[in-house]
């Protein structure tokens, strides 16, 4: 849906570049191709290892248009499934749920273990028979899905085409290696809707250049002009140095990622394309994943982490809280501003971004990272 001028006039230097026409965020049509040309095609964050915890447990989703599950295995494996019966189509697993043995279809009782493996085909082969002779189970197995688990992330890649996850998201990872995540403890999740397309999100979450004007408190602690910019591959964001409330040390303050020094107030500001941002810092992580409703709407969820079972007890709640708390207030300041964009796109006026060479140049590039999805 973008034309050869649409994507020439997108593909110039940060400075003369002309963004991404209105549509593509505001049109439904736009919104239902990025679906499968975007999400399906590149390596979507879809769920957490925490929300299966023990085998037996199942979670479905829909990512890219497309239903998928996930289970934890007996072995204790997660795997990821297309959320249909190999018979005739029917969604599988209709909500959460723990302590499965299996997964049978309401429709004719097909039941598939939880590694994916057909089992159980009633009345196949004739009245109380189970099978027959022209029914090879082994090739009827449920559809797995392409995923990979980084630490307790679980990324898929639904067209099963994109190259290995490692390979993508190298940029990204690099910047994560000096912390060590191995012992990274969910605590809290905390969701959100917002009025306006994931991609407006996106933008607004890598460029600095707002914060003067709508994060008064984050500005004072994260000057916008001290950010330094990566726009390297499907990895985009910001860091900066001093970019840690002097409040955020308490008395007892929490426990910092291993090989982190006690005078490190470093704050890294990623994304990985499409839909993951990852901010961390010395003591904490936050992980911020967004899911496209149509055009306007975008339901985001915001997860956090800190090192170690010790720094989720009592004894550091305030200190929890405290970075929490920010974070939450800092995301809804963004809401207004993301909903008055969104509505402006709507506007015959609006013929497309303009991008400062200084601190535009990642939104510049995840636009970029958009059209070559869409035209490809």
């Amino acid at each position: 849906m973008l034309t050869k001028n649409d994507v020439q006039d997108l593909f110039q230097p940060t400075t003369s570049a002309t963004g991404l026409p209105a549509f593509a965020y505001t049109c439904e049509d736009f919104a239902r191709e990025e679906q499968a040309h975007l999400f399906a095609r590149t390596w979507t964050c879809a769920g957490y290892g925490h929300e299966v915890p023990n085998p037996g447990d199942v979670m479905p989703r829909v990512v890219a248009g497309v239903p998928i599950v996930f289970t934890r295995t007996k072995s204790g494996e997660v795997k990821c499934f297309h959320n249909i019966c190999t018979h005739r189509g029917t969604v599988l697993v209709a909500s959460q749920a723990s302590g499965q043995q299996a997964l049978r279809c309401r429709y004719h009782g097909w039941t598939f273990d939880l590694d994916g493996n057909l089992r159980v085909t009633p009345h196949w082969g004739g009245h109380n028979e189970p099978s027959s002779d022209d029914l090879d189970k082994s090739c009827l197995g449920l559809k797995q899905v392409r995923m990979h688990q980084w630490h307790d992330w679980l990324f898929i890649n639904v067209d099963g085409k994109a190259e290995p996850f490692e390979t993508y998201a190298a940029s990204f990872l690099g910047h994560c290696e000096e912390y060590g995540l191995d012992d990274a403890t969910w605590c809290r999740t905390m969701p959100y809707e917002i009025s306006g397309n994931w991609k407006l999100v996106a933008e607004n979450y890598l460029e600095t250049l707002h914060l003067n004007f709508v994060h008064t408190v984050l500005a004072e602690v994260a000057p916008f002009e001290q950010h330094e910019v990566i726009a390297d591959g499907p990895c985009l964001g910001t860091i900066i140095d001093v970019g840690l409330p002097d409040s955020w040390v308490p008395d007892d303050p929490l426990p910092r990622w291993p090989g982190i020094g006690d005078n490190n107030r470093t704050a890294k500001n990623l994304a990985l394309f499409p839909n993951f941002k990852f901010v961390i810092g010395p003591d904490h992580c936050c992980s911020m994943v967004e899911y496209a409703v149509g055009a306007g709407i975008s339901h985001q969820r915001w997860d956090f982490y800190f090192h170690g079972d010790s720094a989720t007890t009592e004894k550091y709640t305030d200190a929890r809280n405290s970075i929490i708390d920010f974070y939450d207030k800092t995301n809804v300041e963004d809401f207004e501003a993301v909903q008055a964009i969104h509505e402006g796109h709507k506007s015959p006026a609006m013929t497309g971004a303009r991008f400062n060479g200084i601190w535009e140049g990642g939104v510049h590039h995840f636009q970029k990272l958009v059209a070559e999805y869409m035209t490809a």
